[in-house]
C-alpha cells in the first residue's frame, strides 16, 4: 500500500468519527489531536505484558509517583511518602482531589483495590507474567479512605519503592468500575486526561476527552492514534498534516522536517539502551574469543554512522551516565593477535578462525525494530574483517530464544532505570538466577553477586552508586555483554500543537500540556 494511500485511510477513519482533522492552514479551534505511531499495544489492560506503558502514553493512566527529567522521584497521584525504620514499612498519602473518568473519587481503598489486581493477575504461581513481582512483592496493602493513605509493607527492603510505583505497570485503575468492561478491549477506567473508546492494535486507538479530570484543562476534545509502522510514512503524515505528533521519526525524514522549519523536533537520550546478552554456555564462552568479538566491533561508528545517529555510543558501559574506562574497547589489531596467540585461527584456509577443530559461526539474533538488524549487520562485517563468521537470524518470538539460550548474541533493548535505579536491570548477570528468563546468558561471578547482595536493604544513595560502578566494572572486565549505546528517542510534532516533550523516561507522550497552537 503506498504511504499517500495509507495516511488517506487513517484520516477516513478520523472524519468518520465526525472529527475535523488539522490539515493545510492552522484552523481557529482544533479539537482533535492526532498521533503517528510505531508501535500500539495488543490490548489495553495494564496487566498484561507490556502494554501498560501505552495506556500510560496516550494519556489515559497515571501512577502514583513520576519521573522527572533527571531521574527523581515526583508525585504524581500520591502527595507524599515515608518508609518506617523497619525498612519494609511505606505509607502513602494520596492527593484529595483525584478522580476517575467516570467520576468516582479515587479513594485509598480503590488504590489498594488496584494494586492487589495488579498482582493477582500477574501472579507466577497462577501463570501470571510475573512482571511486576520482579521490581517487589508485598506482605500486606491496607487503606485508610479516612486519612487518605495506604501503607504497603513490603516483601523484603525495596529502596526504590516510590519509583517502582512510578513504572506504568503499578498505574491505578478503578477496578471496581471496570468490572463491566473488557479491559483488554475497551480499556480500564482511569484518572489521566483522556479515556479510550476504542482499540484497533492494528490501525488506531480512539480517546475522547476525561470530562472529571482532575488536574486542569483538558486541551483536546478527542485524541487520535494512527500505527503507521514505517518512519517515513510517520513523516510524510506529518507533512501531509494528518499527523500533529510523529514518534520516532528516521534521522533523514527529520533533516527534511527541521529543514522546513515548520515542525519542532525533541530528541532525548534516555535511559533506554541497546545491549546483547552473550551465552556464556556456546562458543563466546570462550574468554578470548568474547573479548576479541568485543574489540572488533567500532561501537562509535555503529551509532554515528551505521545508525543514522540514532544511537549514543556509551564505552558498553550497561548504564548510561557512568564514565568508566573498557578495557576491551576497539582495537582490531589486538584482537587478531590475541586470537592468533590463543590458536583460534584459520587452519583450513576458508577465511573463517576456527575453536577446537570446529568452525566458528557466532549466532546474532535481532529483530527490524528500533534497527537492530542495522546493528547486527554492522557487527556482522566488522567481525568478518578479523576472520570469525557470523548469521543473523531475526526469528518472529525472541523472548522464546531467550530462555531456551537459542543464541550466541541476542539483542536486547531495555530502560535500564525503570524505577529511577539500575538494580533490576542489572540483575540480568546475578548468577543465582539460574532460570534463563531473566539471566538469559548463564553468567556468573561471585564477586558481581557479592556486590548485587549488597545493595539489598543499602538505601544510602552514594553507597548504591559505588556498589553499581563496581558491578559495571565487572561485566566490562568479563565482557559479560556488549552495548551497542543509549537510544535516542524522539518526537517531531507540527506547528498545529505545542508543549510536545520527549521525556528521558518514554512513558509520558500524550499529556494534558500538549495543547492547540493558538
Amino acid at each position: 500500500m503506498n504511504v499517500r494511500k495509507m495516511i488517506a485511510i487513517a484520516l477516513g477513519i478520523s472524519l468518520v468519527s465526525g472529527i475535523t482533522v488539522y490539515a493545510g492552514e492552522q484552523e481557529a479551534t482544533k479539537t482533535q489531536l492526532n498521533v503517528a505511531t510505531e508501535l500500539t499495544s495488543a490490548t489495553l489492560d495494564p496487566a498484561d505484558e507490556w502494554n501498560s506503558w501505552f495506556v500510560m502514553r496516550w494519556g489515559a493512566l497515571e501512577t502514583l509517583t513520576r519521573f522527572e527529567d533527571d531521574g527523581t522521584v515526583a508525585p504524581w497521584l500520591a502527595e507524599n511518602w515515608s518508609v518506617a525504620d523497619d525498612q519494609l514499612t511505606w505509607t502513602i498519602k494520596l492527593k484529595e482531589n483525584v478522580t476517575f473518568s467516570n467520576g468516582e473519587p479515587m479513594t485509598a481503598t480503590k488504590v489498594k483495590e488496584s494494586l492487589e489486581r495488579l498482582f493477582k493477575v500477574t501472579d507466577p504461581k497462577e501463570g501470571g507474567n510475573g512482571n511486576p513481582w520482579n521490581y517487589f512483592s508485598y506482605d500486606s496493602i491496607s487503606a485508610d479512605d479516612e486519612a487518605w493513605t495506604v501503607t504497603i509493607v513490603t516483601s523484603e527492603p525495596t529502596v526504590d519503592l516510590p519509583g517502582c510505583l512510578a513504572y506504568p505497570w503499578y498505574g491505578i485503575i478503578d477496578v471496581t468500575g471496570s468490572a463491566d468492561r473488557d479491559i483488554a478491549a475497551d480499556g480500564p477506567i482511569c484518572t489521566g486526561p483522556y479515556s479510550f473508546v476504542s482499540n484497533d492494535p492494528e490501525h488506531d486507538i480512539q480517546l475522547v476527552k476525561n470530562d472529571n479530570y482532575w488536574d486542569g484543562e483538558v486541551p483536546f476534545e478527542t485524541v487520535n492514534v494512527m500505527k503507521l509502522g514505517e518512519a517515513s510514512v510517520r513523516a510524510m503524515a506529518l507533512q501531509d498534516g494528518s499527523a500533529d505528533m510523529g514518534i520516532n521519526i528516521a534521522a533523514s525524514d527529520r533533516a527534511v522536517l527541521e529543514a522546513a522549519g515548520t515542525y519542532q523536533l525533541d530528541v532525548t537520550g534516555g535511559n533506554r539502551v541497546c545491549n546483547w546478552f552473550i551465552n556464556f554456555d556456546g562458543v563466546l564462552g570462550n574468554d578470548t574469543l568474547r573479548k576479541a568479538v568485543a574489540m572488533a566491533i567500532d561501537g562509535q561508528t555503529v551509532c554515528d554512522v551505521s545508525t543514522g545517529g540514532s544511537y549514543t555510543y556509551t564505552n558498553n558501559v550497561p548504564v548510561p551516565g557512568y564514565d568508566l574506562e573498557n578495557p576491551y574497547g576497539y582495537n582490531q589489531e589486538t584482537a587478531v593477535a590475541m586470537l592468533d596467540e590463543a590458536g583460534i585461527v584459520d587452519s583450513d584456509g576458508d577465511g573463517y578462525r576456527e575453536l577446537d577443530g570446529q568452525n566458528i559461526d557466532i549466532n546474532i539474533v535481532a529483530t527490524t525494530s528500533r534497527q537492530q538488524d542495522v546493528i547486527a549487520q554492522a557487527y556482522a562485517v566488522q567481525l568478518e574483517e578479523i576472520g570469525i563468521k557470523s548469521t543473523i537470524s531475526m526469528p518472529e518470538n525472541v523472548v522464546d530464544l531467550r530462555v531456551s539460550q537459542g543464541f550466541d548474541m541476542i539483542f536486547n533493548n531495555e530502560v535500564t532505570t525503570p524505577t529511577g535505579d539500575p538494580e533490576n536491570f542489572l540483575k540480568h548477570w546475578y548468577g543465582q538466577i539460574t532460570d534463563t528468563s531473566f539471566n538469559y546468558g548463564n553468567y556468573h561471578n561471585d564477586e558481581y553477586d557479592a556486590l548485587y547482595e549488597q545493595l539489598i536493604g543499602e538505601f544510602d544513595t552514594e553507597k548504591r552508586k559505588e556498589i553499581f560502578t563496581q558491578m559495571q566494572e565487572i561485566l566490562m572486565e568479563d565482557v559479560a555483554t556488549i552495548c551497542s549505546g543509549a537510544y535516542n528517542f524522539n518526537i517531531c510534532s507540527a506547528d498545529s500543537v505545542q508543549g510536545v516533550h520527549s521525556y528521558v523516561c518514554d512513558y509520558y507522550w500524550v499529556t494534558k500540556d500538549v495543547t492547540p497552537t493558538l
